[in-house]
């Protein structure tokens, strides 16, 4: 440093002093040249962006700096009226995008159904739906099953306006109104919403409607509502439809075509807020393929507008972008100086600086020698210095790692979610990173680390392998033995989840000791399985016993009154009971016979065998599958298993006829077997095992022997009463004659007018057997009965 400064001070006393005063203003003027050549490269780049050349004189450049004045001026203007420009298509752009995003939505709203009804109303009444847990076509609106004939098309448009807001309610029956009710009541719905309880119509005097009449114009689909509305648009929407202003004057309710309602003689209306003939507005009909297409139309004529409108406003958004750069650009020139960008003067003085020291050193050999010297030191200097520099950035760029580390290193110890290892993963780990071939390093850590990690990653999937063919193993296991053992094995699925409930199972039979009973098991399915088929073998033969030997009670009180009689021939009706051999009965009672047959066996292994069959035997009989208890009713009620034919013989025991139906047989016949046989059924199904009168004696019958001979009236009472039943008969007066010896009394009813009604007690004569009527009453009865 010290030569440095001896060389300058010599370097003065030299005549340096002129020459550094001249590098001075050298220097002050290059700085200059910089800034000028600065602004110019501003200035050319700006001309170069609008198309404009840079002057190179004073006036051409103040000719420019005016052309860019009035540049930014008319810009402001300009962008001023782009601006509402944009706001203003910006707004019709947000009105097609909303009427687009309707349209939209109404097509949606008609391809998923055939209904008219807006897009709004059916999302309403989906989310009403839903909520109550019924199907959307349990809420129909009234618009839906409603529409105007075809032949009435050009009606339609009027009788939108009348019936829209009815077409717009729903419809809802007596089994979901509570339901809907309560909702609609805690729910916001966020619009207008009518619904209608229906039932049965009401019941009014129903009044006639003209030719003309609106109702007569509309289809309602049958179905549920059907009568409901006919009913209802009969009472609320009786509008004639004219053709002339004087006919709509004179009626008290009328619509025109075009759309002019009168709904009473004071109140009229026409709503011009819509064409009348504007189908989109349309509610009413089963079929919307009309209206799909005009809101499809209409959503791609608002698409269409929507892109038109943002490639407009892109346009003027360009062309304010366009103009917004000129006028930064014209600003820029605006900005500047002809003094600030001219370097030619500045050029010129630095030259004739530049010539004038470079003359001054090449005649001063002393000067120039100093000035060599001083710029060799002046290097050294600059070389010590960007050493210095760069060990000082190193030194910081060390000290910025290891704070970097340190941070690092505080925040890793800081860690919560890191867990200590144990003393065992410690000693494991350290051997693993002992047998890595690198030694451990701070700068191969991450490497070591991660090839450490692979080798536990490839260990741990070897033995996840080993789990999973382990699970696989034991989940064999489970399905062996739900497979062998189904009903111990339950609702237990075979996955591994599972594995609790048959670890359970199986401490539950180790703790059980099963072997110790089973013993006690075998003695069991000897004794009870023996006793318990033998009380069902022995119920089904007594009960088959039993039949017959009522049957015998039967029989003998039906040989004691003779079935048909003539002069020549008595003869009397037997009732046999026979096997109908059914295979399930048979197959049955030989199953029973022989599990049996082996019950005291003392093969174990016959007699698990033996055990298995008494299972699926009782499985079948507890089944409660449909075929099964048909079956199981039909081995088990033995009156299935016998049939009944009736058989006439007479005094000498000479078969007659057989009688296995009352097919073929006139209708008397008929009428006296049914008769025997109904006495015989009663007998049996209300007599004991003996002789005696039945348990429960009396017998009503109704309209008895209206149509029957006194023959067969005769008959049929010494049935009933040889049977031993107390007979209660209403007949008519023609045949009193015929009972008289079978009644014990009798009464005479009357009814007048079919309101008032009367009885009359009638004496009876034991001793005779018969009423005491008077003569003329008798005479008439004997009338009637011939």
């Amino acid at each position: 440093m010290e030569d440095e400064i001896r060389g300058a001070a010599q370097h003065r006393e030299a005549g340096g002093d002129q020459i550094e005063q001249w590098e001075a203003e050298k220097s002050g003027l290059e700085g200059q040249r910089t800034d000028r050549l600065r602004k110019r490269g501003q200035a050319e780049e700006a001309c170069k962006k609008l198309g404009w050349s840079l002057p190179d004189s004073p006036q051409a450049f103040a000719e420019l700096l005016g052309n860019a004045r009035q540049e930014v001026e008319n810009w402001e203007q300009r962008s001023n009226t782009n601006r509402e420009e944009q706001f203003r298509l910006a707004g019709e752009k947000r009105d097609a995008e909303a009427a687009f995003s309707q349209a939209l939505k109404e097509v949606q709203a008609l391809q998923r159904q055939p209904s008219n009804i807006p897009a709004d109303m059916l999302e309403m009444r989906r989310n009403i739906a839903a909520a109550i847990g019924i199907s959307e076509s349990a809420l129909p609106f009234v618009g839906e099953l409603i529409e105007v004939k075809p032949d009435e098309a050009e009606w339609q448009g009027a009788i939108e306006r009348v019936l829209h807001g009815f077409a717009l309610s729903l419809l809802v029956d007596e089994r979901q109104y509570s339901a809907l009710a309560s909702h609609i009541n805690t729910t916001h719905l966020g619009q207008r919403l009518v619904y209608y309880r229906t039932g049965r119509p009401e019941t009014w005097q129903a009044k006639p409607i003209g030719a003309n009449s609106l109702v007569l114009k509309l289809n309602v689909k049958e179905g549920t509502y059907a009568d409901w509305l006919q009913a209802e648009l009969r009472q609320r929407f009786d509008y004639a439809c004219v053709d002339s202003i004087q006919s709509f004057r004179s009626a008290d309710r009328a619509i025109t075509r075009e759309g002019q309602v009168k709904h009473s003689k004071t109140r009229h209306e026409k709503d011009d807020r819509r064409s009348v003939g504007d189908r989109r507005n349309w509610v009413l009909g089963f079929d919307n393929r009309e209206k799909l297409g005009l809101f499809q139309a209409q959503a791609q004529e608002q698409a269409d507008a929507i892109a038109r409108l943002g490639g407009e406003i892109d346009k003027l958004s360009d062309q304010d972008k366009n103009r917004a750069a000129r006028a930064m650009q014209c600003q820029t020139l605006v900005n500047l100086q002809w003094q600030e960008i001219d370097v030619l003067p500045l050029l010129d003085r630095i030259s004739t600086i530049e010539r004038q020291i470079r003359e001054a050193r090449e005649g001063n050999t002393t000067l120039l020698q100093l000035s060599e010297q001083i710029e060799k030191q002046k290097k050294l200097v600059d070389d010590a210095d960007k050493d210095l520099r760069q060990a000082t950035r190193a030194h910081d760029s060390i000290l910025d790692q290891i704070k970097t580390s340190t941070q690092k290193l505080e925040s890793i110890l800081q860690d919560a979610s890191i867990v200590p290892l144990t003393p065992h993963q410690v000693s494991g780990l350290d051997e693993r990173f002992a047998k890595q071939s690198d030694a451990v390093r701070l700068d191969n850590l991450d490497k070591v680390t991660t090839s450490v990690e692979r080798a536990l990653n490839a260990e741990i999937e070897e033995v996840n392998r080993g789990i999973g063919a382990c699970e696989k193993e034991i989940e064999a296991r489970f399905a062996d033995f739900k497979r062998q053992w189904p009903m111990d094995a339950g609702d237990m699925d075979t996955s591994l989840a599972s594995a609790p409930d048959f670890f359970a199972k199986l401490v539950r039979l180790e703790t059980d000791g099963l072997p110790a009973y089973e013993q006690r098991f075998f003695e069991l399915l000897q004794n009870q399985s023996h006793q318990n088929l033998a009380a069902l073998s022995t119920y089904l033969n007594d009960a088959r016993k039993a039949i017959l030997e009522r049957m015998d009670l039967v029989n003998d009180s039906l040989g004691q009154v003779p079935f048909n009689q003539s002069a020549n021939q008595r003869t009397y009706l037997h009732i046999d009971a026979s096997d109908r051999q059914l295979v399930d009965v048979k197959e049955f009672k030989q199953e029973i016979q022989q599990a049996l047959s082996h019950a005291w066996t003392e093969d174990r292994e016959f007699a698990e065998a033996r055990f298995l069959a008494l299972r699926r035997l009782v499985d079948r009989l507890a089944s409660q599958d449909p075929e099964q208890k048909r079956w199981r009713e039909t081995v088990l009620d033995v009156r299935q298993h016998v049939e009944f034919i009736g058989r006439e013989i007479d005094e000498s025991g000479v078969e007659v006829e057989i009688y296995r139906s009352g097919a073929g047989k006139s209708g008397g016949q008929r009428q006296k077997l049914a008769t025997t046989c109904l006495a015989a059924a009663l007998r049996y199904q209300l007599g004991g095992n003996d002789h005696g009168v039945p348990m429960y004696a009396p017998v009503v019958l109704d309209e008895a022997f209206d149509k029957a001979d006194n023959e067969f009236t005769a008959l049929a009472m010494n049935i009933f009463t040889n049977f031993g039943f107390q007979m209660v008969v209403a007949t008519p007066l023609k045949s009193v004659m015929t009972l008289e010896p079978f009644i014990g009394g009798a009464c005479f009813v009357d009814i007048s007018d079919r309101r008032v009604s009367g009885v009359l007690l009638i004496e009876y004569d034991g001793d005779r057997q018969r009423l005491k009527l008077p003569e003329h009453a008798r005479e008439e009865a004997s009338v009637e009965a011939s």
